[in-house]
Parts: C-alpha cells; sequence; structure tokens
C-alpha cells in the first residue's frame, strides 16, 4: 500500500476526502510554502498571511469532492490563495496593492509561475529524502541569500572545511538520483 508521503495529489485528495489525517499533513506539508508565498506576495503581513493560509485549507477541506483535476492542485491553491487574500484586503477596507481583480482570475495566472512552485516542490522532497546532513550543507550552499563562507558552514554542520566539496558533490548526486527517480 502507498505511503502518504510517496503518493500524488489524486491518492493524497481521495484519502483526505476519507478522513485520513496522514495524507492532510502530507497535502499541506507539501504545499504549505505555496501558499503561504502566494499571500505574502499578494502584500500581505506574516500575521494576514497566518489568517489567509488557514482559510486557504479550510477552503480545501470543503471542496475535496469538487476538486476534479488533482494535478491542477497547485493552480488550484494560488488562485485560492489570491481571492481571499483580495477578499481579506477589502474586508479591512483597504487595497493590498498588488492585489489586483486579474489576479484572481484563475485564467490569469502563468502557467511559469505553477510550473515554479511545483519544480520547488518536487526539489524540497528530493531534499527531504537525501537526509538531514545532505540537506542542510546543500542549503547552506544553495539556498541562502549571498554566498556562505565554507568555515561558517563548517562551524554550523561540524564538517571540517577541505571536506566541504567533496562531500557537496556526494550530496549534489544523491540529489540527482532522487529527482531522476521522481521524473
Amino acid at each position: 500500500m502507498q505511503k502518504p508521503q510517496d503518493a500524488d495529489n489524486a491518492a493524497l485528495l481521495a484519502w483526505c476526502a476519507e478522513g485520513n489525517e496522514a495524507a492532510w499533513a502530507r497535502l499541506v506539508a507539501r504545499y504549505e510554502d505555496l501558499v503561504f508565498s502566494v499571500a505574502l506576495d499578494c502584500g500581505l503581513n506574516r500575521d494576514e498571511a497566518d489568517d489567509v493560509f488557514q482559510q486557504v485549507w479550510l477552503e480545501l477541506h470543503r471542496s475535496l469532492g469538487r476538486i476534479h483535476n488533482p494535478q491542477g492542485l497547485p493552480r488550484w491553491l494560488i488562485v485560492s490563495t489570491r481571492r481571499l487574500c483580495y477578499k481579506h484586503a477589502a474586508r479591512a477596507a483597504r487595497r493590498v496593492s498588488s492585489v489586483s481583480e486579474d489576479m484572481i482570475d484563475p485564467a490569469a495566472l502563468p502557467d511559469e509561475e505553477v510550473e515554479r512552485f511545483e519544480r520547488r516542490r518536487v526539489l524540497e522532497e528530493a531534499l527531504e529524502k537525501i537526509g538531514d546532513a545532505c540537506s542542510e550543507l546543500l542549503r547552506l550552499l544553495f539556498f541562502h541569500s549571498g554566498k556562505t563562507p565554507y568555515r561558517e558552514i563548517s562551524k554550523r554542520t561540524g564538517l571540517a572545511v577541505g571536506s566541504i566539496g567533496p562531500i557537496r558533490a556526494r550530496c549534489l548526486k544523491r540529489l540527482r538520483k532522487v529527482l531522476e527517480e521522481a521524473t
């Protein structure tokens, strides 16, 4: 039997509709960064984004039986988040400068944006699978703004400065293998 962490959107949504809490937790974990980042991109502050985040998941829970294209779930989440941001701004009797009517129209959502978030989700799942040590090293090397010096990486990870390069190469090889298996 397939486990929630390995399941595709269709299986997760079906299990969620049956009340499977592990599937729901996995679905939220898979797309929480997407939902929260869209809310922040719409101009909300962190507290407002938290409120919208919760509303999006509540709306998805209510809509589980109406989602006919599980692979379109990222688009559904983006559009729902934008709509709820717009409503939140309207309720607060103000306009969030970067949220306009065309942002809440699903047809106006660029496919590139959905693809970018989907690639990021696949990468995050692959990083989870390669292990904490490799994941931490690759995040320090490639996901922080600016370049993290090897001495700082050595302090944070406990690795010798001279071993970071060879370990990085092995970790990248593991990541590549996991990504190839995912596609």
